[in-house]
C-alpha cells in the first residue's frame, strides 16, 4: 500500500468517526431544549435507566429515547415544516389546515372527524339516532330516580363557527350535518334537555366583531366563547348568567401559543393568540349570578372533554365546587351514587359526538348494573 492510499484510508476512517460522534457534542450547544415537550404536542421519551429488571427492554427503550433526542432533531423538523408551508402550503404533521388570515384548523381524521362534520359527511343514520335517543333517555331516567337532572351540551367545532377562514378548497359548510340532525331529532323524539349554542355564538361574533371567540391558532374556543356557551347551558337550568358586555372582556398582556401552532412545528413563526378573560364589569374576578346560598350548594357532575375545561370557572359560580365532580375519561357511576348530584352535564364538542354517544347509557341504577369481571 503506497503512502497516498494509506492517508486516504485514514482520512475516510476519521471522516466516518466524525460523522458518527461529532453531532453529540455539537448538539449540546445547538439543540433546541424544550424541557421534555416535543413539537408534536407530546412528552418526549425519558432516558431509560439500566438495571437488572430493565435490561431486557433497555435496547428498545433507549432507541426510542434517542429518536426523540437525537442531535439537531428540532432544527431538522422545523426546516422541513417551513419548506412544506412555504412551497406547498401544507402541514407536515397531517393534522392541521392552514386557513385564511393566519387561522389554523384541526383536520386529524384519527381524533374525531372535524372535516367530515364540516362537509356534512358521516351523518347519523335513523337507526343510530333512535339508539342514541334511547340510551340518553335511559340515562336521564336513572338519574331522575336519584333526583338528578340530565343535560346534553354540544360545543360547535371551530370550523363551524369560523367557516369564513377555512381553506378555499373546502367551500362553504354543509347546511345539514351530524350534530344538527342529532339535536333536531332529540328535541322532536325525546325529552332530553339539549343545548347547542351555535346561534348564540354567531350572535356574539356579530356583537363583538373585533374579538375572536375561538382561538385562531388553537382547537378550542376561548374564555369569551365558553362564557357564551355556558350562559346558554345555565339558561336551560333556569339560571341566568349576566349578559356579556364589552366592559366584562379583558385583554391581558400575555399571549398564548395555540395547540395547532405547536403541531405545525412553526410556533415560533406564527402569531400568538390573545387570551381574553371574562370579569365582572369593574374588572374584578368573575363571580357569576346573584344566587341564593341554597342554590349555590347544588352539586354538579360534569362529564367533559377539553372544551368543558374552559367552562368550569363559570359553572362553579352556580354550583358548589367542593361538593361537585368532574370526569374526563369515563363516567364514574360509583361516585355518582355517593355524590348524588343535582345536575349531570354531558359536554361534548361536535366532533366527538359519535364516540361519546354510541357506547350505551352513561348511568344505570346500581341494582341494574351487570357485574364486572
Amino acid at each position: 500500500m503506497n503512502m497516498t492510499n494509506k492517508h486516504a484510508k485514514y482520512a475516510l476512517i476519521a471522516l466516518f468517526l466524525a460523522l458518527l460522534y461529532l453531532p453529540v457534542p455539537l448538539s449540546a450547544a445547538f439543540i433546541d431544549d424544550r424541557n421534555g415537550q416535543d413539537q408534536e404536542n407530546r412528552t418526549l421519551t425519558q432516558r431509560p435507566v439500566l438495571s437488572i429488571d430493565t435490561i431486557g427492554a433497555f435496547p428498545q427503550a433507549y432507541e426510542a429515547y434517542y429518536r426523540d433526542h437525537q442531535p439537531f432533531r428540532a432544527q431538522l423538523i422545523f426546516t422541513r415544516a417551513l419548506l412544506s408551508k412555504t412551497l406547498y402550503d401544507r402541514d407536515v404533521s397531517g393534522k392541521v389546515l392552514f386557513g385564511r388570515n393566519g387561522w389554523l384548523y384541526y383536520g386529524d381524521t384519527g381524533d374525531g372527524m372535524p372535516i367530515a362534520d364540516y362537509r356534512g359527511e358521516m351523518q347519523f343514520s335513523e337507526q343510530e339516532l333512535r339508539k342514541i335517543a334511547s340510551d340518553l333517555m335511559k340515562t336521564s331516567s336513572a338519574l331522575k330516580d336519584i333526583g338528578c337532572d340530565f343535560v346534553l351540551f354540544i360545543a360547535p367545532n371551530k370550523s363551524r363557527v369560523y367557516s369564513e377562514y377555512m381553506p378555499d378548497r373546502y367551500g362553504a359548510p354543509a347546511e345539514s350535518y351530524a350534530a344538527l340532525r342529532l339535536v333536531r331529532y332529540l328535541r322532536r323524539h325525546s325529552t332530553i334537555k339539549v343545548v347547542y349554542p351555535y346561534e348564540e355564538l354567531m350572535q356574539a361574533k356579530r356583537d363583538f366583531a373585533d374579538i375572536d371567540i375561538y382561538y385562531p391558532r388553537d382547537t378550542h374556543w376561548n374564555y369569551v366563547g365558553s362564557y357564551i356557551g355556558t350562559r346558554a347551558l345555565m339558561r336551560q337550568l333556569d339560571v341566568e348568567l349576566p349578559a356579556l358586555t364589552p366592559e366584562m372582556i379583558r385583554k391581558p398582556e400575555a399571549a398564548r401559543t395555540g395547540d395547532l401552532s405547536i403541531l405545525t412545528h412553526l410556533e415560533n413563526r406564527l402569531p400568538k393568540d390573545i387570551d381574553y378573560v371574562v370579569t365582572n364589569p369593574d374588572g374584578s374576578a368573575f363571580t357569576g349570578p346573584m344566587l341564593p346560598e341554597q342554590a349555590r350548594k347544588r352539586r354538579v357532575y360534569l362529564y367533559r372533554d377539553s372544551f368543558g375545561e374552559y367552562m368550569e370557572d363559570y359553572l362553579f359560580t352556580c354550583f358548589s365546587r367542593e361538593d361537585s365532580a368532574v370526569s374526563v375519561l369515563n363516567v364514574d357511576e360509583a361516585l355518582i351514587d355517593e355524590l348524588r348530584p343535582d345536575v349531570f352535564i354531558l359536554e361534548s364538542v361536535e366532533r366527538y359526538l359519535r364516540m361519546r354517544l354510541q357506547a350505551g347509557p352513561l348511568y344505570t341504577a346500581p341494582d341494574k348494573r351487570r357485574a364486572k369481571p
